[in-house]
């Protein structure tokens, strides 16, 4: 299950949740209002009882009609976050992936004795492209960002937001599922 199918999951479950309790909320408004119809606490009951249902159905509306620029739900804070980088060849298929679950950084880069890398692109058809420490990708508050490590051939981000693709420099940029990080002609995929 991929990271927008487990969102759009957890989204329809607490939709799910937000209408058994503005049911609920009903119920129990029918209920007091049967049974205590001469007491004098009766308006605060009822009071109480439609500002909860209100916050429910205000919630509810929320979760079922939020939707991205493209009509995909949006990544909300505390959603999974990018759990994998992979590797595509000339057809966009995946030839090598990397774990990025539990990790809070990770360097591209090409593996050598001096210095270490997480992800080493060494075996890729334009490596003599790629410097022994090229990137960083740095993960903050459940959300990863990405950093040129003073590369010579640079690094760009084609987002997935607008397929644009944007040249990093000076500052790390903010990466998230879906977007392809291009080191030379080599494309690394987030998801």
């Amino acid at each position: 299950m991929t990271g927008r199918e487990q969102m759009r999951k957890k989204q329809m479950i607490k939709a799910a949740c937000d209408g058994f309790i503005l049911l609920q909320t009903f119920l129990l408004a029918a209920l007091v209002w049967h049974q205590r119809a001469d007491s004098d606490y009766l308006p605060w009951y009822l009071t109480a009882l439609f500002l909860c249902a209100g916050t429910a159905a205000a919630d509810l509306c929320h979760q079922l009609f939020r939707k991205g620029t493209e009509g995909q739900y949006r990544q909300q804070e505390g959603a999974p976050t990018v759990q994998e980088l992979l590797l595509l060849d000339e057809q966009n298929r995946p030839v090598k992936s990397w774990s990025m679950a539990g990790r809070t950084s990770m360097v591209i880069g090409r593996r050598n004795d001096k210095e270490e890398v997480d992800v080493d692109l060494e075996d890729c058809a334009y490596s003599t492209f790629v410097e022994c420490q090229h990137a960083a990708l740095n993960c903050c508050l459940d959300r990863w960002y990405l950093e040129d490590l003073g590369s010579v051939n640079g690094v760009r981000v084609q987002k997935v937001g607008d397929g644009c693709c944007y040249q990093v420099s000076n500052r790390p940029c903010r990466v998230e599922a879906g977007d392809i990080i291009h080191i030379a002609n080599t494309r690394l995929l987030l998801s």
